[in-house]
């Protein structure tokens, strides 16, 4: 045999191999004409293997590249590198641009003359850009590209066949490294290659080859297999059948260490265990801080309110200041879980319509003890050309104007807090409204224009110990016009003030669109004596909680019926008749769930009111799903109080 037919034979035999690559291969001469490409290219490329032969694969190439791939061939060959390796890009008929990366090797005749070069190529799109999502990650991982090389120097891919007439087994070099066995004294048998595999993957795998045996398909699986040495590697094991005489003879593929990948993907799970794990433990730590600061916390402001409604002028102060502090209390609980919900993006804006003068008037009424207790004056100047009916969210937009208008007059030692709105667009539906809230404060230094918007962040230790709070007002303020779709940002200098100014977009209400008026709620002694006749039963365990809560039924006109747990609440419900059950969730004996059910199917003529500190979602979507939906968070508000129960009083028709 010449040297040509045994070059002609070792050819066909690497292009036979290549041919089962689960990768793209392909062979050329030095000019860039394609000579060989196997099957696995038209899933690459979109081109068939006829199309590309020749410059054929050159008509998708990105036009930039071509001069790319040329220039590169010529410098390797100028050099004398027998591998090499590039990237380029190519336009695919339907997925439109696609990176690809090369591998390859040149072949060399007798003469030392290169003769072709062979190579294998992969589409890295997905890749490059899940390696740009996950930049921590590849900083510690390395990802190897899963090659076939039959050169037996450019990846950790190998090749194998099986021949079951004689018994023979076959593997290129790399099969022997995957397995950590020795090229030159082991032995492989098709015995030896099911035993390198752990349990479980080793009766995975027998069952495949015995299917593609049996039913002549292919195989594609992901196993693991242990080194005699002892290293466990994760490896893809790609099988195909070769039929003669319609009788499988030979099982040929190729098996690829993918330990790497699959590190990267059990990184991944464990980081999202671990982020889940972190989200439910703050989920939960926020439950139970909300609910027991929110238990006392009822009892301290329901004392308050009953003051308000009778007490002695020299009284006055106490009372209010009482009523500041419990009120300032429970907004730095809610600033934490406020900020809680807009980060895990489960705030929504609830749309009313909004009298934007009255709004701002009622804000600037509720600062004006405040600022004249400091000497400032609280201005506001709002453009009369603002419509009076937009539609927004009164509770979401009062958040951001009382946080900035809080801020400023916290700030400000002596001058003017001025809050001014105008009209900056007006359409046939929309009103842009620019807001702007100044102060003749402090003022912030420019170096911390951007990180004053930071949770917990305040302008300098020193005046964290004079002025108290979360530092988290600003950052809620800033997401909340976010959320808004408008940006907030600030004009201050270190001792000349500062002022805050943002820019929204309102649709114009109308009396088709409104989705209902939103009105502040008249002053609480407007309720006395309203609920006669409405039978309650109050069920709570905490005593301050129960005298605090009665005596506000009672200002209302009611006197209920007071258990302090399930149990005393099942005789009372045997003996009287009742409109509503106001329950506490969390009890001894019997919880509020679990009493709430009773209730439901044995006195289902009775309104469920859920009295509780337990404010998170998740506690509203499973009253939800026992149609519970009426909820007084506590601390409770006596208008919040008497708005739930007159709904209920009013559809029972027990009203006086």
């Amino acid at each position: 045999m010449n040297n040509t037919s045994i070059a002609d034979k070792k050819l066909a035999e690497i292009q036979k191999i290549l041919e089962i690559s689960p990768m793209g291969a392909f062979q050329a001469d030095t000019v860039g004409n394609c000579l060989f490409l196997n099957r696995q290219w038209e899933n690459i490329s979109g081109l068939s293997v006829e199309e590309s032969l020749g410059k054929g694969w050159m008509s998708i190439v990105y036009e930039d590249d071509i001069v790319l791939i040329n220039n590169l061939l010529k410098d390797v060959m100028a050099e004398g590198k027998e591998i090499f390796d590039f990237v380029y890009r190519i336009h695919h008929p339907s997925e439109g641009l696609r990176q690809l990366k090369v591998n390859a090797k040149f072949i060399f005749d007798d003469y030392g003359v290169i003769s072709y070069y062979i190579g294998f190529l992969e589409d890295i799109t997905d890749r490059t850009q899940s390696e740009l999502a996950f930049q921590e990650i590849k900083q510690n991982l390395e990802r190897s590209n899963l090659i076939l090389d039959v050169s037996q120097e450019l990846s950790t891919t190998g090749g194998w066949e099986f021949n079951l007439l004689t018994g023979e087994v076959f593997w290129t070099k790399q099969v022997y490294e995957i397995n950590g066995v020795d090229e030159q004294t082991f032995v492989p048998t098709f015995e030896g290659v099911l035993s390198r595999y752990e349990e479980g993957y080793a009766q995975i795998m027998e069952q495949q080859v015995k299917e593609a045996i049996e039913k002549q398909i292919p195989y594609d699986l992901e196993l693991r297999l242990c080194t005699p040495a002892g290293v466990r590697k994760w490896v893809r094991a790609v099988g195909t059948p070769i039929v003669a005489d319609n009788k499988v003879v030979v099982l040929r593929g190729a098996i690829t260490d993918i330990t790497q990948k699959k590190e990267i993907e059990l990184e991944l799970l464990r980081a999202k265990d671990i982020a889940e794990h972190s989200a439910k433990a703050k989920t939960d730590f926020l439950s139970v801080m909300s609910h027991e600061i929110r238990t006392p916390l009822n009892g301290i402001i329901g004392i308050a309110n009953l003051l308000k409604l009778k007490h002695t002028m020299d009284q006055e102060e106490y009372v209010r200041s009482l009523i500041f502090s419990a009120d300032h209390l429970l907004q730095l609980i809610n600033d934490i879980l406020d900020l809680t919900k807009i980060e895990s993006d489960k705030l929504e804006l609830v749309l009313a319509e909004v009298n934007i003068f009255e709004l701002v008037r009622n804000i600037k009424n509720q600062f004006k003890s405040l600022a004249e207790a400091k000497g400032i004056v609280v201005k506001s100047f709002i453009d009369d050309d603002i419509p009076q009916r937009l539609i927004a969210d009164p509770v979401r937009l009062g958040q951001i104007l009382n946080n900035l208008i809080s801020n400023a007059i916290k700030f400000t030692e002596s001058g003017a807090v001025t809050i001014t709105l105008s009209l900056v667009a007006l359409t046939a539906n929309k009103a842009n409204v620019h807001f702007s809230v100044k102060d003749t404060g402090m003022g912030i230094p420019e170096e911390l224009h951007e990180t004053i918007f930071e949770s917990f962040k305040q302008v300098q230790q020193d005046v964290h110990r004079k002025h108290t709070g979360t530092g988290l007002g600003l950052a809620i303020t800033q997401k909340l016009v976010e959320l808004h779709d408008g940006r907030i940002l600030l004009k201050s200098t270190a001792g000349q003030g500062t002022e805050f100014y943002f820019e929204l977009n309102f649709d114009l209400a109308t009396d088709e669109n409104s989705p209902g008026t939103f009105r502040p709620g008249p002053e609480i002694t407007v309720y006395e004596g309203r609920l006669k006749g409405l039978r309650i039963l109050f069920v709570e365990d905490n005593p301050i909680n129960v005298m605090v809560a009665k005596n506000q039924l009672e200002y209302f006109g009611s006197v209920p019926d007071c258990a302090y747990n399930g149990k005393e609440a099942l005789a009372l419900l045997n003996d009287n008749q009742y409109d509503v059950a106001l329950l506490d969730l969390h009890m001894p004996e019997i919880d509020g769930y679990a009493l709430a059910d009773l209730i439901q199917q044995q006195y289902p003529g009775i309104h469920i009111v859920i009295f509780t500190a337990d404010i998170m979602t998740e506690v509203k979507l499973k009253l939800a799903k026992m149609h519970i939906f009426d909820i007084l968070n506590k601390p409770f508000s006596p208008e919040r109080m008497f708005e739930v129960l007159y709904n209920v009083a009013k559809n029972r028709g027990v009203l006086i």
